[in-house]
């Protein structure tokens, strides 16, 4: 479902599909290294469900948000990458997130090695550390 951010209204009417067992990826998508920026955001979005946020696709005028997720009182805004080392790629992922004018928790997940440093209040962690941010 789509969350549009500005009403701060939920609509039902564009879908995405997340497997609940990241190996059906090897079915339908044979080789090695195809998709690995969908095969991380599956994984968040499997790992957000594990700790019972609800899950929404984010929209804000024309940009895209991977993940609204609610938890109570908490909100998260998540943008999923493969990596931001390309200034393309980082920009366009901030971009979407700088769209957004509330004061709600921003995040870009991504396998980069390194930790890049917080960004006008939008912050980078590793996907293998996302368990930090998902169970405070």
């Amino acid at each position: 479902m789509q969350y549009k951010i500005a009403r701060k209204e939920v609509t039902d009417n564009i879908f995405k599909y997340y497997v609940n067992d990241l190996s059906f990826k090897n079915y339908l998508y044979p080789g090695i290294a195809y998709g690995v920026g969908y095969l991380l955001e599956n994984a968040v979005f499997l790992e957000l469900k594990r700790c019972n946020f609800e899950i929404y696709e984010g929209r804000q005028k024309n940009k895209e948000i991977d993940f609204v997720a609610i938890k109570g009182d908490r909100k998260i805004y998540i943008q999923v990458c493969y990596s931001l080392e390309d200034e393309k790629t980082k920009e366009q992922e901030y971009a979407s997130l700088l769209s957004i004018r509330d004061n709600y928790e921003k995040w870009i997940v991504s396998l980069d090695d390194i930790q890049f440093p917080i960004h006008e209040g939008i912050k980078h962690i590793q996907a293998w550390n996302l368990e930090m941010i998902f169970n405070n």
